[in-house]
């Protein structure tokens, strides 16, 4: 059975005010549409992120199916067609729907769930229209009844316009004064709250007070060659963001698993060489530290090393568990040229152009600071001064460009610089978009895998 048979009898789907005819509409969008909400999590999350709400659905079946997953998603239960039968059938309404066999035939005739963005919008413009057909019904019989008050008449037909269309005009457009409002209020806050963070904490002392912390819907690029300890750095920052903030920070990683991950968080945590988690058997102490560092660890930091590498995957698993915990503090990515684009590109170096504007525009969408790491041009090794700059971030000059914040981490330990500090690491700000660049030092433990506050012998900055 097609999804042309799920639908109603053609009379029922006829205008009222004139039966001649019938509203804008689609059905099989609509059928389309929750199917592919019913075979996928991240269709529900890309879907209820566009803000579409059931009275969008012509069909009165489909809005109860679309109720439905919305209900069961919201509470945080699984959604198929026997749990959404199950919540049709308390509410009464599975029969009404065509029973479970209805659920299952939309299920099995979605043509593409990747289509369900696509498949909302037919759905809403569709929607738009017959609220325009109303809308304008309801002006006529304003005007067929001859009022007295013509101007507030013709004010209320505006008003009956202006609700169709206010959702789309203010959409992304706010006006100057609204602006500088918001402008005000930060700074009325920063005034009253000094010592208060503007954005997101990185708990690095130094790189906070420089950057006034990991701003909301900015990308921040760090770059190292190997070995660096760019993974590491980002881990860090990651945890810290997490503990601070107590919001969800995710941690795509396409290098290194979400259980490697693990066991570097919880040697870092513990003060442990991350050889005794690999194998050898820790010590009675060491076994004290990891369990103490295990209780600390109850912080919502997300691990996703799904083999995912385009920004369309990730900003839908993004959606996904923005809508199961709140929202997000932070979004980090290990590493960039791991990323494959979502459309075919001439060649790699216009791919990593358009990951690196892609990855600005998710880090605008979802109100959050992105981190995204980078290799470096291996010419840098061919240089005598192999402090990097920003011609080495490799493959495009796009991500110099698309980036708010570009910082590079150096040990000069690790590239034989005479005049290095064992366990000190720089970390150069490079280009800072909203004010000025600086270098930062930190403290590189290597047994734990971890970077710290960096401090000399009569500083306080340790953490």
């Amino acid at each position: 059975m097609t999804i042309s048979e799920f639908r109603r009898d053609s009379r029922e789907l006829r205008d009222d005010r004139n039966p001649q005819r019938i509203p804008p509409h689609n059905v099989d969008a609509e059928a389309s549409l929750l199917g592919a909400m019913l075979l996928s999590e991240d269709a529900i999350a890309t879907v209820l992120e566009r803000g579409l709400v059931s009275e969008d659905f012509y069909k009165p079946a489909h809005r109860h199916v679309f109720d439905a997953i919305r209900a069961l998603t919201v509470s945080g239960n699984p959604v198929d067609p026997i749990t959404v039968g199950e919540e049709l059938r308390r509410a009464a309404l599975l029969e009404s729907i065509g029973g479970i066999d209805a659920l299952l035939r939309l299920q099995n005739a979605t043509p593409a769930i990747s289509s369900a963005e696509r498949y909302a919008k037919i759905v809403r413009d569709a929607a738009k229209l017959r609220r325009v057909i109303a809308a304008a019904a309801a002006i006529a019989e304003i005007a067929y009844s001859e009022p007295a008050d013509v101007d507030r008449a013709l004010d209320e037909a505006e008003s009956r316009i202006y609700d169709v269309s206010s959702g789309n005009l203010t959409e992304g457009a706010e006006e100057l004064g609204t602006l500088l409002n918001k402008s005000l209020e930060t700074i009325e806050e920063r005034w009253n709250n000094p010592g208060a963070m503007v954005g997101v904490p990185t708990g690095f002392k130094k790189l906070d007070e420089l950057l006034l912390g990991l701003q909301p819907g900015a990308l921040h690029v760090i770059g190292a060659r190997p070995g660096m300890g760019k993974s590491a750095l980002a881990l860090n920052m990651a945890v810290n963001v997490a503990r601070l903030t107590s919001r969800p920070v995710i941690f795509f990683s396409l290098e290194m698993s979400a259980y490697e991950l693990s066991q570097r968080v919880l040697a870092s945590e513990a003060s442990v060489p991350s050889e005794v988690l690999r194998g050898s058997a820790p010590n009675e102490k060491q076994w004290q530290e990891i369990g103490r560092a295990v209780g600390r660890l109850d912080i919502p930091l997300i691990i996703d090393d799904s083999p995912m590498t385009s920004i369309g995957s990730m900003r839908a698993r993004a959606r996904r568990i923005r809508l199961a915990k709140g929202d997000l503090a932070l979004i980090v990515i290990d590493y960039l040229q791991l990323m494959g684009g979502d459309a075919k590109v001439e060649n790699r170096q216009l791919e990593v152009s358009e990951i690196s504007r892609n990855l600005k525009l998710m880090a605008r969408e979802f109100g959050v600071p992105i981190v995204a790491l980078s290799q470096l041009s291996r010419n840098l090794e061919s240089r005598g001064d192999k402090r990097p700059n920003l011609s080495d971030l490799r493959e495009s000059g796009a991500i110099e460009q698309d980036a708010d914040v570009v910082m590079f981490i150096y040990r000069g330990e690790v590239v034989g610089d005479s005049a290095a500090v064992r366990g000190a690491a720089d970390l150069i700000v490079a280009k800072h978009r909203a004010g000025r660049t600086d270098t930062v030092k930190l403290a590189w433990v290597e047994p734990y895998t971890r970077f710290e506050n960096y401090f000399e012998a009569d500083s306080n900055d340790r953490i």
